[in-house]
């Protein structure tokens, strides 16, 4: 009977232990067998190739939102500062502070959105964070409560009608940081976004907008920021508009060839059992004409079942249909073809067992998904091991 090998695995960030009123995390050793092996030099790989590409006179802020999109901000960020990145680019200033606290000392933007008060000046006077304003009256609260020097980015929006500053707006902005003696502008920077349908014209009409709000800058004669305008999508289909620096995101783990970023996903077998149901056939919850032996695995829609998968997983080497919808704990499958297997077993969702393989690229084929997609559907108690 093959079983999991006894590994080391990671609940949090790279081994961090997180403390709350007084309990630290749950041991995972004591967690249900659900395991991600993420391949760390899948995007250490990504960054080398974005160097190569836009030299060394720019800077590449590795964007790490949603929990460096749920893969763990710590671990890839090491693996993003391995490869080269200049800088990280988050939402939550709480990641922020823990990579100050691991020690990771490069430059830190918070993306807009992050709530601006005298606690965010703090964290930025103290652990040096760029925080991102959106109006005039940020700009006064971080003035008020500054004690030391704060750098500031402004975000500029730029057709896609999200968070941001219109582009009429950044010269007014940028002359008021100028006049006070604590703050500078630091990072002037964009999102710009298109379907994948779109002509090039719709890409440049947002890069002409940007552009041209920092020339405004420029014609005033204030200091010029770092420009920061292409992001995954933008690199992924457009060139010349790199400016001073980039920050991308979900094109750091968007490998899913030779090497791709998530290795495998496992669980093992809880429950191996004949259908014995003989009643309503019409009612259940699958076929019984065709089923008469079932599997039960401890991975349901809490953990990332119905999304994080094709519709079988391997056991013994072989394809085992994924029958129904999953429970909130639990999904079932099919094993009236394999005999032999038994409780305990390896259960792989994406990944190798023996000469077989479930890939991560037809999973996200399947899926319509990208490998951060996949990532991010993953419960927290999913234990992502390094």
């Amino acid at each position: 009977m093959s079983r999991l090998p006894c590994k080391s695995f990671v609940a949090g960030p790279a081994g961090a232990t997180f403390a709350v009123a007084g309990l630290s995390m749950p041991d995972p050793r004591h967690r249900r067998p659900n395991h991600v092996e993420i391949d760390l030099g899948s995007v250490t790989r990504r960054v080398v190739s974005l160097r190569h590409r836009v030299g060394r006179r720019v800077r590449i802020f590795a964007a790490l939102k949603a929990d460096g999109y749920g893969f763990g901000t710590l671990p890839m960020a090491q693996a993003a500062l391995a490869g080269g990145a200049d800088a990280l680019a988050l939402i939550d200033r709480a990641e922020a502070l823990m990579l100050r606290q691991a020690r990771i000392d490069v430059p830190i933007l918070l993306y807009a959105g992050s709530p601006i008060d005298a606690e965010a000046v703090a964290a930025a006077e103290s652990r040096r964070l760029v925080l991102t304003v959106l109006n005039e009256r940020q700009i006064d609260v971080i003035a008020l409560h500054a004690r030391a020097p704060v750098e500031l980015a402004i975000k500029v929006e730029v057709g896609a009608e999200r968070i941001g500053v219109l582009p009429d707006e950044l010269l007014a902005m940028a002359q008021r940081i100028a006049r006070q003696r604590m703050l500078s502008l630091e990072v002037v920077n964009a999102h710009p976004t298109f379907g994948d349908n779109a002509p090039d014209s719709v890409v440049q009409a947002q890069f002409q907008r940007f552009t041209e709000a920092i020339g405004h800058l420029q014609a005033a004669g204030l200091p010029l920021p770092t420009r920061l305008f292409a992001s995954s999508k933008t690199l992924a289909r457009s060139a010349g508009m790199e400016l001073d620096a980039i920050d991308p995101g979900q094109f750091l783990f968007a490998d899913t060839t030779d090497r791709p970023i998530i290795r495998s996903l496992r669980t093992v077998l809880t429950q191996v059992r004949d259908v014995t149901r003989d009643f309503a056939p019409d009612y259940a919850p699958f076929d019984l004409a065709k089923v008469r032996r079932v599997g039960v695995v401890p991975f349901g829609k809490v953990d990332g079942g119905g999304f994080c998968h094709t519709d079988a997983v391997l056991v013994r080497g072989r394809r085992a249909p994924i029958l129904g919808a999953p429970s909130l704990e639990y999904m079932r499958l099919d094993l009236s073809a394999i005999d032999d297997a038994d409780e305990g077993d390896d259960v792989v969702l994406i990944g190798r067992q023996g000469p077989a393989q479930i890939s991560l690229a037809e999973v996200c084929a399947g899926r319509g998904a990208t490998p951060s997609d996949i990532a991010m559907a993953l419960g927290p108690a999913v234990l992502r091991q390094y």
